[in-house]
This record gives structure tokens, C-alpha cells and sequence, in this order.
């Protein structure tokens, strides 16, 4: 009897250790279930606060300078301060808004403007003259 009541003892904490075990476990060693709980928590907030801070730093947009930009840009002021050469002012506002509406800086521009070369240049300062007479009637 003792025998028995000692086998069925072992297959009883046997079981338990079975169907117990994998409710302990945990990511690292000598951790709680609570702990590792605690730990996955903390981690989802620090994740979420790192994004809420990238999401609140302003990120500078992509500069948007292509050769068809500094083309058009370049032929459009051309022709604005050709038609209101009396009014620098307006010249200068119209010009202005030429640059938002292509969302680049005269900076980003000027920036584009000196890493070309001068083969570069010379073939731009060409397709620059023929889109000013192909919009030249806009400035009249």
C-alpha cells in the first residue's frame, strides 16, 4: 500500500510539474510571470513613447529640386521681373510664391545650383530660354 500511495504520489506531482511548467515560464531566467508582464508593459510604452516623440519632432520635408524645377523656376523669374520691372516689390512677393509652389527654399535652390557643373549648366541655361519662349505669352 505505501508502495502505491507513494507511485501515485510522483505521477501526481509529475502531472502538476507537466501541466504547471509552461504557466511559469517566462522570457528570462529567474523571472516571474509578473515580472516578465511588467517587462513586456514597460517595453509597449517606451515603444509608443519613442514614436509619439518621432511623431512630434518636425521632420524637414524632402527637397523637391529636380532639373524640370530649377527650369521652370529659373524662366519664370526671368519673365516676372521682366513684367514688373516698375515693382520690385511685387516682383520679389510673385517670385516668392513661384518657390512655395514648388515647396523649395530659394536656398534648397541655390544649394542645387552650385553642385552642377558647367556642362550641366550651360545645357540647363538652354532648356531655361527655350520654356521662357514657350511660356512667354503667360507674362504679357
Amino acid at each position: 500500500m505505501k508502495k502505491t500511495a507513494l507511485v501515485l504520489m510522483v505521477l501526481f506531482t509529475a502531472l502538476v510539474l507537466v501541466v504547471a511548467a509552461p504557466a511559469c515560464k517566462s522570457s528570462k531566467r529567474g523571472e516571474s510571470p509578473e515580472e516578465a508582464e511588467q517587462a513586456k508593459l514597460d517595453s509597449e510604452v517606451s515603444a509608443e513613447a519613442a514614436a509619439a516623440e518621432a511623431a512630434a519632432k518636425p521632420v524637414p520635408p524632402a527637397s523637391r529640386m529636380s532639373e524640370d524645377v530649377y527650369v521652370e523656376i529659373r524662366a519664370r523669374t526671368a519673365l516676372i521681373f521682366e513684367k514688373y520691372k516698375d515693382d520690385m516689390v511685387l516682383a520679389e512677393q510673385t517670385v516668392g510664391e513661384l518657390y512655395e509652389k514648388f515647396l523649395v527654399t530659394q536656398q534648397e535652390f541655390k544649394t542645387w545650383e552650385a553642385k552642377q557643373t558647367m556642362e550641366k549648366r550651360s545645357a540647363l541655361e538652354k532648356k531655361v530660354m527655350d520654356f521662357m519662349q514657350k511660356i512667354l505669352g503667360e507674362y504679357r
